[in-house]
């Protein structure tokens, strides 16, 4: 298939989400000395957020909360796995995370090198379900801006992916049919069935071989492989 356009996935798939939120969640720790005001570890700590984040953003994407309750919930909810009363949380623990953690530049392995390569072939974009002024900063302070041309994000677009709209926007976008684009991305539903959905073939990004059994038009578990597909 000789393809036009490619469709990234930003996080877990070019911008390392669990090194640069584990970073960022470390840091809080030591900055507002939760060792010395609570019974529980930075890798505590750190396993909660994801447990905790983990369920929040399907949630989000069902459509069942909004980007305000993670903002507003993400911590509390963090803190009460840990033995937390919410009224001793941190009122600037959840802003200070959002300021730090999207500045981050940490990138999934071969990300720079497989970019370099293929915007020499393709013009690429972003779909992400992401918050938008959020995804903008993690593209710019990771050095990935130049790379793509447009960035549709779930805000923009009015839809979470794997809704077909969110894909029929970004196509409008870069005016193209879905059969001149191919969607990368980490998300079995998300990226690779949202994206079979509104006609566009996929590439599952799966770095640890957790999902064989997911049908995708073709699968990386590495991002240099792109070089044999694209």
């Amino acid at each position: 298939m000789a393809y036009q356009h490619l469709f990234f996935d930003l996080d877990h798939t070019l911008w390392d989400h669990h090194r640069n939120a584990n970073e960022t969640l470390k840091d809080l720790f030591v900055d507002y000395d939760f060792d010395q005001n609570w019974e529980f570890t930075a890798d505590q700590f750190t396993d909660s957020f994801h447990q905790v984040n983990f369920h929040l953003w399907d949630r989000y994407r069902q459509g069942s909360i909004d980007q305000d309750f993670i903002r507003k919930e993400r911590f509390p909810k963090v803190m009460a796995q840990l033995g937390v009363a919410k009224s001793e949380v941190p009122v600037s623990l959840a802003e200070e995370y959002l300021q730090r953690c999207p500045r981050k530049p940490h990138l999934m392995p071969f990300t720079l090198e497989i970019l370099d390569y293929l915007q020499e072939r393709y013009s690429m974009s972003i779909i992400t379900n992401g918050f938008s002024e959020i995804q903008e900063t993690k593209l710019s302070c990771s050095g990935l801006s130049p790379y793509f041309s447009t960035v549709v994000t779930s805000e923009v677009a009015g839809r979470l992916k794997p809704h077909p709209q969110i894909f029929n926007f970004a196509l409008n976008m870069v005016r193209a049919s879905g059969s001149e684009c191919v969607m990368i991305g980490d998300n079995p539903v998300a990226d690779i069935a949202g994206a079979r959905s509104a006609g566009i073939d996929q590439i599952y990004y799966d770095p640890a071989n957790l999902n064989e059994a997911v049908d995708s038009t073709y699968r990386v578990d590495c991002l240099t492989q792109l070089k044999d597909l694209l």
